[in-house]
Order: C-alpha cells, then structure tokens, then sequence
C-alpha cells in the first residue's frame, strides 16, 4: 500500500505543479473585440447610437457584404490543413447550416422580411456576392486532389452547365429575376476571373506552403 502511494505521488505533483493553463495572448484579444462588436451592434440597433451608423437601414444583406468573404478567406487555411479530419457530423453540421440559409433565403423573398434586405436583389447580386468566398471556402476539398474524383468533377460541371444555361434565357427569354439582362461580356469577366484563379493558382500555391511548414499534413488523401 505504501509503494502504491509512493509510486502515485510524483504523478499528482507533476500535476499540481504545472499550474493553471496559460490563456493565449490572441484569445484574450479576439474576446476583446468580439466583446467591441458585439457592443457597437448594440449600440447601434437598440441604443440608437448614431455615430455607429447602425440602424433599421442596415440589413443583413449588408452585413453579409462585409463579412462572408473575409470569413470565407479565414476557413480556407483551416479546411486545406484539417480537411481530412472532418468527420460525418462536422458535414452535417455545415449542410445544415447552410439548409438553414437557404431556407432563410426563400423566406426572406417569400413572407418578405425587411431586416434580411434579400427583396430586390436578383441571381446577379448573389453571385456577385457568394461566388467567390464559396470557391474560397470549398476549393481545398477539391482542388488540392489530383486527379479530381469523379463527384468534384459532377459538381463542377453540373454548375458551370445550369450558370450557361441561366445565362442563355436570362438574355434571351428574358428572365428579370436573373439580372443578367444589362451585364457585358467584361462583367462577366470581372465576375468569374478571381473564383477561377483561386482553385487553379492560389489554392495550390497555399497548400505547398502549408505542407512545407507542417511536414506535409495538408497532403490530400485518396479521392472517393
């Protein structure tokens, strides 16, 4: 019995002696400004504060200018190191996160409701606005596999079909809710330059990189 307690006694005191966990200095700092944010959107929405610029006027049409692409740009990194650790449940959970959106979508067309600011805007505006942080966001679950499976390709060219297929009868029949009627070949161009050179120059530019920095961890795995 006293060996025992001998034997167990280090391991209690190289555990007293550790002391309590450091707090990292960037997570004391992103509270902080989450704390500021969450303020300011206080302030402004319910408080009234005017120097905020905050008001009934500022939709979440406008929030989701400001913020999809840089969130988009900051899970990028995260996905091409840690895409091969999603589980089932991490896949649901974003399916139904974006379910969830969808449905918000229609039902800010559908009812209409005012704060969400979707009502006016056509298929045009959306693209302006999601396009690229989707590609951002998904290109390492494709783009860093090589060849490309057979699925990556499906959803690709299924994609680029329905866009051209859009396209032709919303110049043509016309469609107004596209919004494409009005658009020149240059906007076209400005539109689609920066989601395809993401996939083809970025994307694998950042996984050499990051595969150089942490031994090879952002490797993909077998396509399926």
């Amino acid at each position: 019995m006293a060996g025992a307690h001998v034997a167990g006694r280090p391991r209690v005191r190289g555990r007293l002696d550790r002391g309590p966990a450091r707090t990292g200095p960037w997570v004391v700092a992103a509270c902080v400004l989450a704390a500021a944010f969450l303020l300011v959107v206080i302030g402004g929405y319910a408080l009234h504060w005017r120097w905020t610029g905050l008001s009934g006027s500022v939709t979440l049409w406008d929030w989701l200018q400001v913020l999809v692409l840089p969130v988009a740009v900051a899970a990028a990194p995260i996905l091409v190191r840690h895409r091969r650790g999603l589980r089932g449940r991490h896949r649901r959970v974003m399916a139904a996160g974006a379910l969830a959106f969808v449905g918000l979508v229609f039902a800010g067309y559908l009812v209409p409701m005012g704060w969400t600011g979707f009502t006016g805007n056509r298929l045009w505006d959306w693209l302006e606005l999601l396009l690229l942080p989707v590609v951002v966001a998904t290109a390492s679950a494709w783009a860093t596999s090589w060849p490309l499976a057979r699925s990556h390709v499906a959803i690709v060219a299924g994609s680029m079909t329905a866009l051209a297929v859009l396209a032709v009868l919303g110049y043509t029949v016309p469609w107004r809710w596209t919004g494409f009627s009005g658009n020149t070949a240059w906007d076209w161009i400005k539109l689609l330059l920066l989601p395809v050179m993401v996939p083809l120059v970025l994307v694998p530019s950042l996984t050499k990189y990051l595969s150089d920095q942490f031994g090879g961890s952002t490797e993909p795995g077998p396509p399926t």
